[in-house]
């Protein structure tokens, strides 16, 4: 039971919190008068140009860290090679979601200001990111489970 409940908490504060924390409490801003006007819709907007990717770029950065840490204790060759690969496909997902994340960032401010503009925005990068926190997400939790 206790290594259940061991387990359950190294999820929900690894995974839970820096995934759900930030939307959770985005909402708390329609509390408060002074920010009520522009805090509607805020959670889609602050999603919408892959700012998720954040958490993604620590989760990986986590699993990079723990993955290196045991790669000196493993029992073989091929479970040696296997954890090489997850430092490598953690660490070019490093590198593409901080690219993702810099041209969402950009890419707003391209965008025209006028609120009668035609485009609606191009809710790419607000899916993508979503696919792909959960993605490392599982990917971090099988790495650090397989590992400890």
């Amino acid at each position: 039971m206790v290594a259940l409940l061991s387990r359950l908490s190294w999820l929900l504060f690894n995974v839970g919190v820096p995934v759900f924390a930030p939307i959770a409490l985005l909402p708390l801003l329609k509390l408060s008068r002074f920010s009520r006007p522009v805090s509607k819709g805020i959670t889609k907007r602050s999603l919408q140009d892959g700012q998720l990717l954040r958490v993604v770029i620590s989760m990986c950065a986590s699993a990079c860290y723990e993955i290196g840490a045991a790669l000196g204790d493993a029992s073989s060759d091929g479970a040696r090679a296997l954890m090489l690969a997850g430092l490598l496909c953690h660490g070019i997902v490093i590198v593409a979601a901080s690219v993702v994340v810099s041209l969402g960032a950009a890419d707003p401010t391209l965008r025209s200001p006028s609120p009668y503009a035609d485009e609606a925005p191009d809710r790419k990068p607000m899916w993508a990111s979503a696919i792909m926190t959960a993605i490392i997400a599982a990917t971090y939790s099988v790495s650090h489970y397989s590992l400890t």
